[in-house]
């Protein structure tokens, strides 16, 4: 009898450990909603960074709290454990538009035909088209997106985004 309970228990275990999976519902996380940048941060920081330096950020943290600016929205649908489709996204004057693929196992991601209809002036702007132009992973859940990017300087940054 004891030697019975222990076989049902390690056929327990290896059915419940055959269901575990760490690998991130892509659908789930991006499509469906419109995000909107929160803050754009080096990839170890919960702070913006200073685009300004002794400039005046004013113009562009007003922007930033416009509901129609800074938003990003994913159409796509899974094929082969990858995901992708297309984006649009509104920085202050400029639209983005391109395509984007996103893998839930290695959290990488990477956008193409990125097109911009406006060159935006603003520091904060150009960082957010040059983030989503220059996608190199991303991280969160639905209600937080995180994109890293690669920066000009080599440095990577981060589009912190909530889910409107």
């Amino acid at each position: 009898m004891k030697r019975l309970n222990i076989i049902l228990c390690s056929l327990l275990s290896l059915v419940l450990l055959a269901g575990c999976n760490t690998e991130d519902d892509v659908l789930e996380i991006f499509l469906g909603k419109t995000w909107k940048l929160t803050y754009i941060s080096t990839e170890n920081s919960n702070k913006q960074f200073d685009f300004w330096g002794s400039g005046d950020s004013s113009q562009s943290m007003t922007a930033l709290k416009q509901t129609n600016t800074f938003t990003v929205s994913f159409e796509g649908s899974e094929i082969n454990a990858t995901t992708g489709g297309t984006f649009n996204a509104t920085a202050i004057t400029a639209t983005i538009n391109g395509q984007w693929n996103a893998n839930g196992e290695s959290k990488k991601m990477t956008t193409s035909d990125v097109r911009v209809s406006y060159a935006e002036s603003d520091p904060l702007a150009i960082a957010f088209v040059r983030g989503l132009q220059n996608a190199i992973r991303y991280g969160g859940d639905s209600k937080n997106l995180y994109i890293y990017y690669k920066d000009n300087d080599n440095s990577i940054k981060r589009l912190n985004l909530i889910a409107k």
